[in-house]
């Protein structure tokens, strides 16, 4: 009973997203101005109303930057970078690269990195998981791949080596478009889920469920994920709740031998789908359209940031060309083929100031101060971006688990997950420029910090 009201509240909170996400359609213009501005306006609003908030860099460090706690890696092996290298078929500077292109993988029914977060054992498994999810790196695959090879006869350490094993080999299957090992992948995967580590049992029951590489066998996959289904109910984390709903297509299935064991449960599903179909066919929505505005207008958040930062480090006429190019496509009616040019066009005025940022010499007082504000901006957009990411992933797998009639592998869904991958990605870029430039000409730059949650809200509208 306890799991049938958590999801029909959940229910609820997805239908009041899409009834929010369909407000106030018209998109903000560009202006030419940090000062007249009304987001940066708004924003020292914000600023001075928090000034009783200590300033900290926690946040957004944490998305953006590796941040590793010492207790936590001195409990896992080192990084052998040869090793990885061998692993991977290739250097680490390819791998590298590699890693800065958003996670695409070739298997369809794998969650998110951000949803398999909350798959492992032990804390510093999820914590090195995170790290890397936060900025993928080859360094953290490397410690992955050293614990994995690990025997010990202590549990958390058995935990450990589990969850590095599971770590590891779904990295390689969900990079599997750009480089990954998916067959190794597979085979580090299958070796953590004999040790039962949780997210690992899971996929491996989905291998079962959707026949991958193998002949679909319903009660292989529910021997496999019922162990991770028992943990899962427990949690409330986004991962655990796809583990449920799966858990529940499996034994709720017309062919499944002991399906008669759930009937209890099944009808109270049944019940949960049908309500939330009727929702979204009454709406004709899907659950990127009920997003699109939300992605809409980072990307037009982010074109202003790029303008004011280009003005402070004195880019001149290419920021006007930049500032025209980018109006013109805001005007356009269509907005998928806004979006896509937008972010092409903001990506190549981005690399610009990025490297003008390299060169610059120091500000003036005035310079560092709008700086500072720009990098203040643009640590809020860089959370907003996050945010809106996690929780469309939230919404997106509710919507699928509880609905026949949402296609959660459909073309908009994955164009969307991959730009709000890329903005966040760049904002990062431009939040570690700054602080960089901060580094060589002693400027003392701080952030205050804009509350991040994850995966179940959204952000608010600034």
């Amino acid at each position: 009973m306890k799991m049938l009201f958590f999801r029909l509240g959940f229910l609820g909170f997805f239908m009041f997203a899409a009834s929010f996400a369909l407000a106030d359609m018209a998109p903000p213009l560009i202006e030419k101005s940090i000062n007249n501005n009304s987001v940066f306006q708004n924003h020292l609003q914000k600023v001075s109303a928090a000034s009783d908030i200590a300033n900290s860099n926690s946040t957004i460090n944490f998305i953006c930057k590796r941040k590793p706690k010492p207790n936590i890696y001195k409990k896992l092996e080192k990084a052998n970078m040869k090793k990885l290298e061998k692993s991977f078929g290739m250097s680490v500077a390819e791998i590298d690269k590699m890693l800065q292109s958003p996670a695409r993988s070739p298997i369809p029914f794998l969650p998110s990195l951000n949803v398999i977060k909350g798959g492992f054992d032990s804390p510093e498994g999820k914590e090195l998981f995170e790290n890397f999810v936060n900025n993928p790196n080859s360094e953290d695959l490397a410690i992955m791949l050293a614990t994995s090879g690990k025997s010990s006869f202590d549990t958390k350490a058995k935990q450990r080596i589990a969850d590095s094993m599971f770590a590891y080999g779904i990295i390689h299957m969900m990079y599997g478009n750009q480089g990954g090992n998916i067959k190794l992948g597979e085979k580090f995967v299958k070796d953590a889920a004999k040790k039962n580590q949780y997210a690992a049992r899971y996929i491996e029951g989905t291998f079962w469920y959707y026949g991958y590489k193998r002949n679909p066998n319903l009660t292989n996959a529910a021997t496999w994920m019922r162990p991770s289904y028992e943990y899962a109910y427990k949690q409330k984390d986004d991962f655990s709740k796809i583990v449920s709903n799966t858990f529940y297509e499996i034994v709720f299935h017309p062919s499944y031998p002991q399906r008669d064991l759930y009937i209890d449960l099944m009808t109270q599903a049944q019940q949960i789908r049908a309500d939330l179909a009727n929702e979204m066919s009454s709406g004709g929505l899907s659950t990127a359209t009920l997003f699109r505005q939300d992605v809409e207008e980072l990307s037009i958040r982010r074109a202003n940031l790029l303008i004011d930062l280009g003005t402070i480090v004195g880019m001149g006429d290419k920021v006007e060309a930049y500032r025209l190019a980018a109006q013109d496509i805001i005007n356009q009616s269509n907005m998928d083929t806004m979006l896509s040019e937008l972010m092409v066009t903001s990506d190549a005025f981005q690399n610009s100031i990025e490297q003008e940022l390299t060169e610059l010499g120091k500000l003036d007082e005035e310079g560092l101060a709008l700086l500072r504000r720009v990098h203040d901006m643009n640590g809020e957009y860089v959370s907003d971006t996050h945010q809106l990411l996690g929780f469309y992933t939230a919404t997106t797998m509710v919507a699928f688990m509880s609905s026949d009639s949402v296609d959660i592998l459909n073309q908009d869904t994955n164009r969307l997950v991959y730009e709000l991958g890329v903005m966040r990605s760049k904002g990062c870029g431009v939040y570690n420029g700054i602080n960089d430039y901060a580094g060589k000409v002693s400027f003392d730059i701080q952030l205050s910090n804009p509350v991040v949650v994850e995966g179940i809200a959204r952000p608010k509208k600034k």
